[in-house]
């Protein structure tokens, strides 16, 4: 048996698999040394199978690809016609989670596996009090400001200039896990970060969030609790089908709005946003 620990959000999350797996670049900053001796927060078993062990068919659909089955959550990958990878998940348990590959695609899944396609990170995250924001986020002065915008609304334009003119840390140019708590927010580094390609792995408290627009000059406007609430939880990641994860998530932005300060920023992709907003948050 090979053993993998990963740690993602301070949290451990182990790996175990029958053949040897070589992982995606993305998730090479944050394999550890793997230490039999611990408990991990978090076990994910990798089985291989040669025929359709899970009668998949039989259970109760309760979306596309996704079902239940007994105390399962069954949800499946099409690799090719009439072969799934499948991804199984237990109700009331948030440390164990298994993987059934086709034995007939144990070498192409093994060489270099993006095991992202398989481990829907915000399910993992969500028990523990952690979430994934759409956003960017950089490290200055040892506090993270996270920005956070739809699709091409210049997240990584923003981090980019914090970084250039402020020699700010970008974290992540595409997805941010939020760790929430009762005194604040803490942001972390992750393996998602769409094309920008940074992973770090690092944390830092977060002193605010920054709703991004675009616009033809600079200014700031503090947001009003409930506004910030609805658009920070438009850009979380959620679940299409699963009620029960959607309201433990909605309860988590509610401590994130709270505990943190929301504001929103319409700016150029210029340096002059940068003072805007930093000068602006300084005061708060």
């Amino acid at each position: 048996m090979f053993q993998y620990d990963l740690k993602i959000a301070d949290l451990v999350i182990r790996i175990e698999s029958q053949k040897r797996i070589v992982f995606d670049e993305c998730f090479q900053p944050f394999l550890e040394a793997s230490d039999s001796s611990g408990r991990p927060d978090i076990r994910i078993e990798v089985q291989f199978y040669e025929k359709d062990v899970l009668a998949y068919e039989k259970g109760e659909k309760i979306a596309d690809n996704i079902l239940k089955a007994g105390d399962r959550i069954i949800r499946r990958y099409a690799l090719q016609e009439k072969e799934y990878l499948y991804r199984i998940e237990y109700t009331g348990r948030k440390d164990f989670y298994r993987l059934e590959v086709p034995e007939l695609f144990k070498d192409s899944f093994c060489n270099r596996v993006n095991m992202l396609l398989y481990l829907s990170m915000e399910r993992l995250l969500l028990p523990f009090r952690r979430i994934l924001l759409h956003a960017s986020a950089v490290i200055y002065n040892g506090r993270a400001y996270i920005f956070t915008a739809p699709s091409g609304g210049g997240k990584s334009t923003h981090a980019a200039l914090w970084e250039k003119y402020y020699d700010a840390e970008i974290l992540n140019g595409d997805k941010v896990i939020i760790k929430t708590g009762a005194d604040g927010c803490m942001a972390y580094g992750g393996p998602i970060a769409g094309s920008s390609g940074i992973y770090k792995q690092k944390k830092a408290p977060v002193a605010a969030i920054v709703f991004l627009e675009k616009g033809t000059r600079n200014k700031v406007r503090t947001e009003i609790k409930r506004k910030g609430y609805l658009k920070l939880y438009s850009q979380l990641i959620k679940s299409t089908w699963d009620e029960e994860y959607n309201c433990r998530l909605l309860e988590l932005a509610e401590m994130v709005i709270k505990t943190t300060p929301v504001v929103t920023l319409t700016c150029t992709a210029e340096r002059e946003a940068v003072e805007c907003i930093k000068n602006h948050l300084e005061r708060l």
